[in-house]
């Protein structure tokens, strides 16, 4: 199913990095498609939690939003946001772009800056964690787990009080290698 709506998530994307929502009849015009498919291409990845279309206008898609979050990220000037830690990374090493972003750190909260450089993110005692359980909504089930600590220790002690048991703790450089293969197709 997502393969399908390639191209209006696609088209969608681009728009938002611009730091504008789209219409749905907007993508419609882009891609050569009509108003009524590219509705039920976005209703369909809403479905996953993958996009959020507000009266016909997309203002989310693949983690990328308008709608402020706690999950800050800039790309090329323009204030943008994620709805999870780890879409900060991968958005920007997909793209290979310069970025600064700032979330919460899941354990104390402090606020945690993130450098990228032409998609690398500056190594740091910053830790990710990247949830594996295979899930039916991603924006409800996968992204408040998807979560940067200020250190290791601040992970374990996430994790010894979490329901989440399931997947792994990774460095900057890592979720971003990993973001790279995961957006590859989107920013295409």
């Amino acid at each position: 199913m997502l393969q399908a709506t390639l191209p209006v998530r696609r088209a969608a994307f681009r728009r938002l990095l611009s730091g504008q929502a789209v219409s749905v009849i907007e993508v419609a015009a882009q891609i050569g498609s009509s108003p009524e498919s590219v509705h039920r291409a976005v209703h369909d990845v809403a479905s996953v939690g993958m996009a959020e279309v507000t009266d016909g206008t997309v203002v989310a898609m693949d983690g990328l939003t308008t709608q402020p979050t706690q999950h800050g990220l800039t790309l090329d000037g323009v204030q943008l946001w994620t709805w999870c830690a780890y879409d900060i990374v991968g958005i920007a090493a997909a793209l290979g772009n310069d970025a600064t972003g700032c979330t919460p750190c899941g354990a104390c909260g402090r606020s945690i800056d993130v450098e990228i450089r032409n998609g690398d993110p500056k190594v740091t005692a910053v830790v990710g964690w990247l949830p594996s359980e295979a899930c039916s909504n991603v924006r409800a089930e996968f992204c408040p787990s998807a979560l940067f600590f200020c250190s290791m220790e601040h992970l374990e002690q996430w994790l010894a009080t979490s329901d989440d048991r399931g997947g792994e703790a990774l460095s900057l450089p890592e979720l971003a290698e990993r973001g790279r293969d995961e957006w590859r197709q989107v920013v295409a």
